[in-house]
């Protein structure tokens, strides 16, 4: 890491200030957000507030807050522009700001009609920088990786820390930079970007369209270095766009109830399934294919008790209890009110 002249970046925190058209939320722990809900990411929700933005994980938020986050889910998903209509503040301030390595030149950068980029990774470096001539070429596997499974859904954007035009020239053909960069006299004109400009270099950063912050190379004045949140979005992306059905998170059940809930409105909702999984390497010596198990599941979905028939013998009895308590559901609700239910369902026991 090379370090600047500059002031330290300030550490997002709790510490909030009201936002414009800040809503309240509130975690488990009592602390209150003024701010907005800006996305939700897998499990990482990102939340709009006064000089900035941060993330924490969902199941962090009380139970009235999840309530506003699944409201927040509900309301329709605003359309995606291409990205040289967007209106976005950062599509806005990249306007005419943005050029490319074309033949060993520097050109500029015409998006055509691709959408918007649904995440900006802002990568601050420099030529003279060795660590992070050493990073590019990571960044670089990286970018050709990702957006061969998504290739509008994010975007590197290069801003230079050169002492001249040469300097990143000389950078972008050593690399052969695959994404746009910041002309040179534009480097501190997009404003969501300097606001996460560091002490230090190289230094990557993970933003929404609207400047929010989701992953920074910087904790406070901790330095994690610029891999770590390539490292993160990487994972994050890679869930994001899996073809395959993903395994409900337990991090989002609390908030999965919450949507179960509001769906339901004043109406009735049966129970539903939410994650249950079995280790079936505990149950080989078991030679029936499924058994019925009587449960009882609370307001929450959690399981409160479990029985299966004795035709089990005691060991795999206990096996099966203990993948019970890690069970989630959707609780049944009752005129928009959730309640414990008591049912009984097939359990599977042969994988074959």
């Amino acid at each position: 890491m090379i370090f600047r002249a500059l002031p330290a970046l300030l550490s997002f925190c709790l510490l909030l200030a009201p936002h414009a058209s800040a809503e309240t939320l509130r975690t488990l722990r009592g602390e209150t957000i003024e701010g907005r809900v800006s996305g939700l990411y897998g499990d990482l929700l990102v939340i709009g507030v006064k000089n900035g933005s941060f993330s924490l994980n969902v199941d962090m938020l009380d139970e009235a807050s999840l309530r506003q986050v699944a409201l927040f889910l509900a309301s329709p998903a605003a359309t995606t522009l291409a990205w040289s209509q967007s209106t976005s503040p950062v599509a806005k301030a990249l306007a005419k700001r943005l050029q490319v390595l074309r033949d060993g030149k520097l050109t500029a950068f015409d998006p055509g009609a691709r959408p918007e980029p649904e995440f900006y990774l802002a990568y601050f470096g420099a030529y003279w920088c060795g660590p992070c001539r050493r990073f590019s070429p990571r960044l670089v596997e990286a970018y050709h990786r990702l957006k061969a499974i998504a290739p509008d859904r994010f975007e590197v954007i290069f801003i230079s820390d050169d002492q001249d035009s040469a300097g990143q020239l000389k950078y972008a053909r050593e690399v052969n930079m695959p994404w746009p960069m910041l002309k040179f006299s534009a480097t501190t004109a997009v404003p969501a970007f300097e606001k996460q400009r560091a002490r230090g270099i190289p230094s990557l950063v993970v933003l929404t369209r609207e400047g929010d912050l989701i992953f920074h190379s910087y904790q406070g004045e901790k330095y994690l270095g610029a891999d770590d949140p390539l490292e993160r979005f990487s994972d994050l992306l890679s869930s994001l766009t899996s073809q395959t059905d993903p395994v409900p998170s337990p991090n989002r059940h609390r908030l999965a109830v919450a949507q179960h809930l509001l769906a339901a409105g004043n109406a009735d909702r049966e129970l539903k399934p939410y994650r249950v999984a079995i280790d079936h390497k505990r149950l080989r010596t078991v030679s029936v294919p499924q058994v019925e198990a009587r449960l009882k599941i609370d307001a929450r979905g959690r399981v409160v008790d479990a029985e299966f028939p004795s035709s089990l013998d005691m060991i795999s009895r206990e096996n099966l209890g203990r993948d019970a308590e890690n069970w989630l559901f959707l609780p049944a609700v009752t005129q928009g009110q959730a309640h414990e239910s008591e049912i009984r369902v097939p359990i599977i026991l042969s994988k074959s």
